[in-house]
């Protein structure tokens, strides 16, 4: 669908009675069905599914027919299948892929009614027993990256897209057979009526590929006039109509028949151009209108284009009638009249609801009652307010005293909440609320209580920030230690593992490789240590491990003066002399024994004669203190 349309996706049912689209409302999207037929309905459908939710859309639509009932099967974004019934308006049935990523495609299996597949953003291929409702199976393939769409070929083969196409068995969950595919993405997968073919397309190019199914060659080459965005096949194969993204139809005959042109030149080519054309105009104007999707069957082509932007409108032509290569039709402005403008009340449908007069309650202009209460209330009021209460005189002369409020403790079950919440949801924000806890006993309640199924997804935002901020490494470390304790008994159990976490592993392996390099440099500094204590110790002519318990001496000394510069000093006390100068006293001690020591020692006739080394004895101390 262009991207300037309202309609999102579109869909016709299988017998091209209605037709199913997604449309964008302010900031949701909503789900309608509507009859192609006038005559079925003569009142445009006023039932409408809204999508509610933050970040929920729309990303695949399909028509199925389940236990004898037409349903709408809805892809969404955050991992679930919605089976929507338009009869009641409703959803009946909700199918979960046990995994956040979006739903790009789905398709259920015309030869057993019980199985249907998809494919979700992380590649992963699920299959659903509709009996149960749940998945029977789940598996990846390492060859087939950035699926998009899924064509169910028998209950063991299946077809999955990207920008090639791939056969896969889904018995032994290995790839068959390869098939070349378009530059982007492709965005539609058939298969022919009797399985030996099978036909796709892209939304970015003009042309349609037949390949066989065993032999993977190309068997036809449907060429457009310029990018294709809608096809529709009809049963037997004879027609084939595609929109184009300037809003024309573009059909071709007999699609899977090689015409022969008897030209040498073009005789090894089976590039087919379209056989019709059609194209929509305003009438008495060159305004084109685009037509947004079609339908085609062996004698007739549906086809629907939109008014006021919102409203779909549909008309029928039939095939033999285009008699010209290109068909124009005129459409003339919708009256505001016209049945499919009107509701059921004959007012514009884009316009304002009318209110209904019977829900308003119409009394006297002289109805006072209500006044004199209002008036008294008011009165009371006022009075309360003047009269000071004995509290708040109370609170005049001591006010209360604000205490701080105590900090509450991480709970881990809030915590496990929060944090499933932001990993369905993909929050960011909520995300890094719980990964801001430090607690490790918290963190390992959280992940124990933690759905297994999201602890993948757990692991994968983890290797982002782990890769992004360095500095959070350990702290993220925590997350990831816990995440592989308490849930890795449920990751071995997931296939192709590896590339589920390449992310985390490709971090962790990186980090791990710095392990020898910082283990050989740990060993070149203390080699080079010890070489540098040992010319110091042959410098000085001491050992190694004196030299080492000089270094940590100093180390302790430079310790106790940096708690000696703590010490506050007040000059009034030391000028009373109450401040003791023990300390000065133990210095000049140390001094003099060093001296003493560096000094040959005196002999008792020079201890007397020397008047330097005569002690003065002070008044207060005995002979030994002093």
């Amino acid at each position: 669908m262009a991207t300037d349309s309202p309609v999102v996706l579109s869909q016709y049912d299988p017998s091209g009675q209605y037709l199913a689209y997604v449309s964008t409302a302010l900031d949701k999207q909503r789900v309608s069905v509507e009859p192609t037929s006038i005559s079925k309905s003569s009142l445009v459908n006023e039932n409408f599914l809204y999508l509610e939710g933050q970040g929920v859309y729309c990303t695949s639509i399909q028509w199925i027919t389940f236990n004898e009932t037409l349903l709408v099967v809805l892809g969404l974004s955050q991992g679930e299948i919605w089976l929507y019934s338009p009869l009641t308006n409703e959803v009946v049935t909700k199918l979960s892929t046990g995994s956040t990523f979006p739903v790009l495609d789905f398709q259920h299996s015309e030869n057993s009614n019980t199985k249907a597949w998809c494919v979700t953003g992380d590649d992963t291929i699920i299959q659903f027993d509709m009996v149960s409702q749940s998945v029977s199976s789940k598996f990846k393939l390492d060859e087939c990256k950035d699926l998009k769409k899924v064509c169910v070929v028998s209950d063991e083969r299946i077809l999955v897209a990207s920008h090639q196409i791939f056969l896969v068995d889904t018995k032994t969950k290995k790839l068959v057979q390869q098939y070349p595919g378009h530059i982007s993405p492709v965005s539609f997968l058939q298969l022919t009526a009797d399985a030996s073919a099978f036909l796709s397309g892209s939304q970015d190019d003009r042309f349609l590929n037949v390949y066989e199914l065993e032999t993977g060659k190309t068997k036809s080459v449907l060429a457009a006039h310029s990018n294709i965005q809608n096809v529709s096949i009809s049963k037997s194969w004879s027609h084939v109509s595609a929109i184009t993204e300037d809003g024309d139809i573009a059909i071709f005959e007999e699609p899977l028949v090689t015409v022969n042109t008897g030209n040498k030149r073009r005789a090894g080519k089976i590039s087919k151009q379209s056989n019709k054309s059609i194209t929509l105009l305003r009438a008495n104007s060159s305004t084109r209108l685009k037509i947004f999707q079609s339908y085609v069957t062996e004698d007739t082509v549906n086809f629907s284009w939109l008014e006021n932007a919102t409203i779909p409108y549909f008309d029928q032509l039939r095939l033999e009638d285009l008699s010209e290569p290109i068909t124009t039709i005129s459409k003339p402005l919708p009256s505001l009249n016209s049945q499919q403008t009107r509701n059921k009340e004959n007012s514009d449908i884009s316009s304002a609801k009318i209110y209904k007069e019977g829900n308003a309650t119409v009394t006297s202009g002289d109805n006072f009652k209500h006044v004199e209460s209002i008036i008294k209330s008011l009165d009371q009021a006022e009075g309360e307010d003047v009269a000071e209460s004995l509290q708040d005189k109370l609170n005049i002369i001591s006010p209360p005293s604000k205490k701080p409020k105590e900090k509450r403790r991480a709970n881990a079950g809030t915590s496990a909440v929060v944090l499933g919440q932001a990993l369905k949801s993909n929050d960011h924000a909520l995300l890094e609320s719980v990964l801001n806890t430090r607690d490790e006993k918290i963190i390992q309640a959280t992940i124990t209580r933690l759905s297994p199924q999201l602890a993948t997804v757990l692991l994968e935002r983890l290797a982002e920030r782990i890769a992004r901020q360095t500095h959070r490494q350990g702290s993220l470390n925590v997350w990831v230690k816990w995440c592989l304790i308490i849930h890795g008994g449920y990751l071995v159990t997931i296939p192709n593992l590896l590339s589920s976490l390449s992310s985390l592993h490709s971090t962790l392996k990186r980090r791990a490789d710095l392990l020898p390099k910082l283990m050989a440099l740990d060993a070149r500094i203390s080699h080079s240590l010890d070489q540098l204590y040992s010319k110091r110790a042959v410098q000085y002519g001491k050992s190694q491990d004196q030299l080492l318990e000089e270094v940590n001496g100093n180390a302790y000394e430079l310790d106790e003066e940096e708690e000696e510069e703590d010490v506050e000093y007040i000059e009034e006390l030391d000028d009373a002399g109450l401040i003791d100068d023990g300390e000065d006293d133990s210095m000049d001690s140390d001094d003099e024994e060093d001296s003493a020591s560096e000094e040959p020692a005196y002999t008792e006739e020079g201890f007397q004669d020397d008047d330097e080394m005569k002690i003065d004895v002070e008044e207060g101390y005995s002979d030994e203190e002093v």
